[in-house]
């Protein structure tokens, strides 16, 4: 048989280990579904366009690299939240898009005849997509093919964001050359990573109460170990970025703890913020990180986004990987400072009485171990999230940056074929209104993650931004626009395939609830019953 498009672009995702293409097939894109067999890679077909992009985002998140594929126009801009969280928090996606064919493309030009799923326009998802992704480019040859996919998979992989690839609707079929060679995906040194190496440990050393914050993009490109190595060597002490809590182990001396801005812990906020140099390593930060950033400039070292910036000067070319390896390096110099032991979490409440937003987490702490990935939405207990006792590296994954809601139900779909660790999902009613219809996807393929929603029957992130108030008066009755429609979440899981679903008020019946789900290897949901007006420990 002749080798074909449709072979070139799954032979590029498998020699990158992707095993798995997420999507909702349509016309355009079927025949890159038809050709998976002999490439290893698995099909799965979700409920939603949107949940296969959450889904193909954590495969990305836990694997190293993700591929999506669905319907043109419809499916595509239903996606592109999905998309653009993965832009925005590093996560490298290939969208596979198949595209109007030169008759669709004649007609629509010639006589204003929409082909499938048209806006009107040539070039619709192409444009949507430049702007959330770091490649996104259309083959209308199959000759064309080659250069547009090994540009699009190699840039996923050095840049560590989502790209773009659209095919011709009519070539998917036809005779392509084969790969030429491994890609060429290494990150080329800037040349001036030991210079500022040499700058940046002798800041260190000099400083006081120095203070390195992880973030992301260590995790990203597996950049870890020699972090922590770094660590070591220095004798400082480290916290971590909300979206990278757990790129390092939670543990031993100099951790303070996650730095979450404004909820952390006054351990991690005192360091972070009192510290006279703070190194950030990979960061990437939404919008309440900004106090710190915007006013701690003359103490700041950061690098991400292949730049160096040391305190108030320009900045400068460096390639992460190599200024890791460099730092590395020049700690080794000289013997570390002695630092204090890391913080460890608080002891836990007995499990007694009615359920709470803070025995919710308390529960959850106890029972966790190097088994669990926790999955959290975005939602009122985020900065709860944050403190958990999660147990060792990679067991942890959120969207802290982009803080869609509803990415955690449907991320753990992916997550659950990239990870071997088992996803543990804490959602809010609200956010699991979002893509509550991807248990269905659990259920169909096996898929063994455990879904937590917390019941109170409010947008209650919301409402505690507006006016929180509401939590501390129990006759107060919320926003109007927050309150949810009440759903039956047991009889809704049971409906789609899942069939340990149950609904607990006490933490006794929580307890019971996730050991009884532990010990199964099928997907169960528990819905925590907790009053409306409770809040998590660290909002009240």
């Amino acid at each position: 048989m002749a080798f074909t498009v449709a072979d070139y672009i799954l032979t590029r995702l498998s020699q990158q280990q992707v095993n798995t293409l997420f999507g909702v097939p349509a016309a355009f894109c079927a025949a890159l579904f038809d050709a998976v067999g002999p490439h290893g890679v698995k099909p799965v077909v979700t409920a939603s366009d949107l949940e296969a992009g959450y889904a193909a985002d954590g495969y990305a998140r836990t694997k190293g690299l993700g591929a999506v594929a669905v319907a043109n126009g419809v499916g595509m801009l239903s996606m592109i939240n999905a998309i653009a969280g993965a832009f925005v928090e590093r996560s490298p996606v290939v969208v596979i898009n198949g595209g109007p064919n030169t008759a669709n493309l004649n007609n629509l030009k010639d006589f204003d005849v929409l082909f499938s799923h048209s806006t009107g326009q040539p070039d619709t998802d192409l444009a949507a997509y430049k702007l959330v992704t770091a490649s996104a480019a259309r083959a209308g040859k199959a000759s064309e093919v080659p250069a547009v996919v090994d540009n699009a998979v190699a840039t996923a992989i050095k840049k560590k964001r989502p790209v773009y690839v659209e095919i011709n609707r009519d070539i998917w079929n036809l005779a392509c050359p084969m790969p030429a060679g491994p890609l060429p995906v290494a990150i080329p040194a800037a040349g001036t990573e030991q210079q500022l190496a040499t700058t940046i440990v002798g800041l260190i050393r000099a400083a006081t109460s120095p203070v390195i914050l992880v973030g992301t993009e260590i995790q990203r490109y597996g950049l870890a170990g020699k972090v922590a190595e770094l660590i070591a060597k220095l004798g400082v002490r480290w916290s971590t970025a909300l979206l990278a809590k757990s790129a390092l182990p939670e543990q031993g001396n100099g951790w303070v703890g996650v730095y979450a801005p404004p909820n952390s812990t006054p351990a991690a906020t005192n360091a972070v913020e009192h510290a006279d140099l703070l190194v950030m390593l990979g960061c990437v930060f939404p919008s309440n990180y900004a106090p710190l950033v915007t006013t701690a400039g003359n103490r700041i070292v950061s690098a991400y986004d292949g730049k160096v910036k040391i305190k108030g000067g320009p900045k400068q070319n460096a390639e992460i990987g190599a200024l890791v390896a460099a730092l590395v390096t020049e700690a080794a110099k000289a013997p570390p400072k002695p630092v204090p032991a890391g913080v460890d979490p608080p002891a836990p409440v007995p499990a007694t009485g009615p359920l709470t937003y803070r025995q919710v987490f308390e529960r959850i702490g106890v029972a966790l171990d190097d088994s669990w990935l926790v999955v959290p939405d975005t939602f009122l207990g985020v900065a709860s999230a944050a403190n958990l006792p999660v147990k060792g590296r990679d067991s942890f994954m959120c969207g802290a940056v982009w803080a869609s809601i509803g990415h955690s139900v449907a991320a753990a779909v992916g997550a659950s074929f990239g990870s071997s660790r088992r996803p543990l999902v804490i959602c809010g009613d609200g956010g699991f209104h979002m893509t509550a219809q991807a248990l269905s996807t659990l259920a169909r393929y096996a898929r063994n993650p455990v879904v937590v929603v917390i019941d109170n029957g409010i947008y209650a992130f919301e409402q505690f931004l507006i006016d929180d108030a509401y939590f501390g008066n129990p006759n107060a009755q919320p926003k109007p626009y927050v309150v949810l429609s009440r759903w039956d979440f047991v009889k809704f899981a049971n409906g789609l395939g899942v069939q340990s679903a149950q609904s607990v008020d006490t933490a006794a019946a929580f307890d019971l609830a996730l050991s009884t789900a532990k010990a199964s290897n099928a997907p169960a949901l528990i819905v925590a019953k907790v009053d409306p007006h409770g809040l998590p420990a660290e909002l009240a």
